[in-house]
């Protein structure tokens, strides 16, 4: 990933927050044999070992899904989380009042996370990940459902159709491009613009990045 220096994130806890915020992730894999890129969208959940503070990204998939094959190779795999974006207008800054040399931009941050995953087919540990993954996103409503409240024969029909993937985190990319190159008074000027058009996560971007 293109990463320039002032929009280069290396802190861990950084990394974290944007992929538990935003866990779903892009998997890319390549097919040298038919020289083609396949890529597929898919919850993860982010599970780090306490006792060797190494990190791994749990989920699951179908079986019939044309990627798995390619997930069991042994080679290294990419996958990227992305966190909300927008664009932005040159409106958005007090100096095109003054000046005019202003243009749009686009906001994002994104964090590549590259390692070698295995595939786990094993109804139990998939049952974890099908629990870990539905409470971490239940967790942000009032009333949380869990999966223990589908009947048990459902759920046991369902996961013979699927299967654990487990992918442990060897190094991770990521880029916060969020205003950092701007003058403080066009940084405030983009913080109320995109409040006022209701992109309220990335006016809390802006704000991280820039204080």
């Amino acid at each position: 990933m293109y990463i320039p220096a002032k929009y280069l994130k290396e802190e861990w806890d950084v990394q974290e927050e944007l992929i538990r915020s935003n866990p779903l992730g892009t998997v890319i894999t390549y097919d040298e044999d038919n020289n083609k890129l396949i890529a597929n969208h898919i919850p993860f959940y982010l599970y780090i070992d306490e006792s060797t503070g190494k990190k791994y990204l749990h989920a699951h998939m179908a079986k019939v899904n044309h990627q798995l094959p390619l997930l069991k190779n042994g080679k290294e795999i990419l996958i990227i989380f992305k966190s909300s974006d927008s664009y932005i207008s040159p409106s958005y800054y007090p100096t095109k009042q003054e000046t005019h040399k202003v243009v749009p931009t686009w906001d994002f941050g994104a964090v590549h996370c590259y390692g070698i995953p295995t595939i786990i087919d094993d109804p139990i540990w998939v049952r974890d990940q099908l629990n870990n993954l539905t409470n971490q996103q239940e967790s942000k409503r009032l009333i949380n459902w869990e999966v223990n409240e589908a009947p048990e024969n459902y759920l046991n029909l369902l996961q013979k159709s699927i299967c654990g993937l487990n992918f442990e985190i060897i190094r991770t990319e990521c880029k916060l491009k969020f205003e950092q190159k701007m003058k403080r008074q066009d940084v405030d000027g983009v913080i109320k613009g995109l409040k006022l058009d209701n992109k309220l996560e990335v006016s809390d971007y802006v704000e991280k990045c820039n204080n």
